[in-house]
């Protein structure tokens, strides 16, 4: 595990970093601790409480969520906004004990994981040219992710880097040990930086992105949040939002099937992955056209299932206007 950054001081000695920067850091390993200590159902209950006093004390931090929300239940009134947002809110706080409980409970958290119709990609698997998943920020994710490659082998995640840097190092050594591959994308240095910085490190994450194919394996990316900044503007739920095309060209280039799969929550404890059938691609065809094509084709599926589980879309980010 990294330690406190340092910097150097006035007179050339070591400074820990700010303690206000570390305060992510220390927040997420003692809430661990806590999971560590409480049974199964009593760590989720608490993270579920904590959560809806946020959203009843903080409103506000939860603004781009509501306004997400609305945008794709156009037609609920507000009784029915407000009961699905303190859901939504109910179940990211499941994601999140989820993910804490993988650190020290791997086998019985992956067991909970449920493959359904896996046969969609196992078979696109067997032509030896992997496979790029596309999926969203749906149900358990992370715990999703680690139970597949407890029985399917390694599938490597594209994810932003978060900040303090001491925290995504901790949560990247959890998911390494239940044989996740992280690709980092930093966004906060493509940004922030000139555009050689963004090419650079853009370009980086997409030669790990070719080495995964290559080797036959797959990557995983949610296509509902454009990271880099870089995305191609396209119609999501009848307005224009940008949406990363990459890694659907990198597919296209390399040969590789196109996987939609989502991890649901379920009526009880377990997590759904369900798999669909693969997206099929005209390799020959103008690579433009073909990679807009295949991107509409997949935002239309996940549509389909956002409008149905839309208490378990958790997209923190303010993808359209806002709505009142």
């Amino acid at each position: 595990m990294a330690g406190p950054a340092v910097a150097a001081g006035r007179e050339g000695l070591p400074v820990r970093a700010p303690r206000r920067r570390l305060l992510p850091y220390h927040a997420y390993r003692a809430a661990e601790a806590v999971v560590r200590r409480l049974p199964h159902r009593a760590a989720h209950g608490l993270g579920a409480a904590l959560a809806g006093s946020l959203l009843t004390l903080r409103p506000g931090r939860f603004a781009a969520l509501r306004a997400n929300l609305r945008h794709v239940l156009p037609d609920a009134d507000e009784r029915t906004l407000r009961r699905v947002l303190r859901a939504n809110v109910h179940n990211l706080a499941h994601c999140w004990v989820d993910v804490m409980e993988m650190a020290h409970r791997p086998d019985t958290a992956t067991a909970r994981v449920v493959p359904t119709d896996t046969e969609h990609m196992l078979g696109p698997l067997q032509r030896g040219r992997g496979a790029v998943v596309v999926s969203l920020h749906l149900g358990s994710w992370e715990l999703g992710l680690a139970g597949w490659n407890h029985r399917f082998g390694q599938m490597a995640l594209l994810a932003e880097v978060l900040q303090p840097r001491e925290l995504f190092d901790h949560i990247v050594a959890a998911r390494t040990r239940m044989g996740v591959k992280v690709i980092p994308i930093d966004v906060a240095a493509m940004r922030g930086g000139d555009p050689d910085t963004a090419r650079r490190l853009g370009a980086a994450a997409m030669r790990d992105v070719y080495r995964v194919l290559r080797a036959n394996g797959m990557v995983a990316v949610a296509v509902d949040r454009d990271l880099a900044g870089t995305g191609e503007p396209l119609p999501f739920f009848g307005a224009p939002v940008p949406i990363p095309v990459g890694v659907i060209e990198v597919a296209i280039r390399t040969g590789a099937a196109i996987l939609p799969i989502v991890l649901l929550r379920g009526d009880g404890d377990e997590v759904i992955g369900q798999c669909y059938p693969e997206i099929t691609y005209d390799a020959a065809a103008p690579r433009d056209d073909e990679v807009r094509r295949v991107t509409l084709e997949v935002l239309g599926l996940m549509e389909e299932v956002i409008r149905a589980h839309p208490d378990q879309w958790h997209v923190l980010d303010p993808l359209w206007k806002a709505v009142p």
